[in-house]
């Protein structure tokens, strides 16, 4: 039986692709390259990576001398800068979702790659701060997607069998940590996104969360 749902953050509940790689562009001109610097795959295939790994390629494509600590705070900086006038809405369906699944008493939790300051800011300004019992964000594991330790800590705090929970993801990598977890998965893509996804390897993909009904989790048994 599913007791609980596990929410993925970007590109899945909010689309912000363009402020992280505006910010990621920004951080190579601070050091004196151009973002096309960068290997192809990392400008365009880096969906569902924690944002430390993210930047510690960049670091390491670019032969920086400089510590990841401080492009981490440089890319955080500029995130918060640019979400400062960003008006943000979540992405079709999600708020309906998340209403509908509180309502009949699933547990909902938050399995984040993102940077547990950018994602509370995130959450924060949508409305949904105390929408996630659990929060599970890309410091809190060795290992990020595609790895299954983040699905497999969140069900650890959850308290909950992997078969108990049903994951939400956008990216390939999300969805191959979820599966790798032992957890059903429901894949949604983000029709906006710079690299198509798959999801070959989820349970069910859906167009967006407009078409998700409680109904759909009596196949996962």
């Amino acid at each position: 039986m599913i007791r609980a749902a596990i929410f993925d953050l970007d590109e899945l509940i909010i689309d912000l692709e363009i402020i992280h790689k505006d910010a990621e562009r920004q951080i190579c001109i601070d050091y004196g390259y151009s973002f096309d610097a960068l290997s192809q795959d990392l400008r365009f295939n880096s969906s569902g990576l924690r944002e430390n790994d993210i930047l510690e390629r960049i670091r390491q494509e670019l032969n920086l001398s400089v510590p990841i600590a401080e492009l981490i705070l440089r890319k955080q900086a500029l995130f918060a800068d640019s979400m400062i006038n960003e008006v943000i809405q979540p992405m079709p369906g999600v708020p309906e979702t998340i209403r509908s699944l509180q309502s009949n008493g699933y547990r909902l939790a938050l399995t984040s790659s993102g940077s547990r300051p950018r994602v509370e800011m995130v959450i924060k300004r949508l409305g949904l701060l105390d929408a996630f019992e659990i929060t599970v964000c890309g410091e809190d594991v060795r290992v990020g997607k595609p790895d299954p330790e983040p699905y497999r800590l969140t069900t650890e705090r959850l308290r909950i069998l992997p078969s108990e929970g049903v994951v939400f993801e956008d990216a390939d990598v999300g969805v191959q940590s979820a599966k790798a977890a032992g957890l059903w998965c429901i894949g949604v893509p983000n029709p906006a996104a710079a690299t198509k996804q798959s999801l070959k390897q989820a349970d069910l993909v859906l167009t967006d969360l407009t078409h998700f009904s409680l109904d759909l989790f009596k196949q996962f048994q």
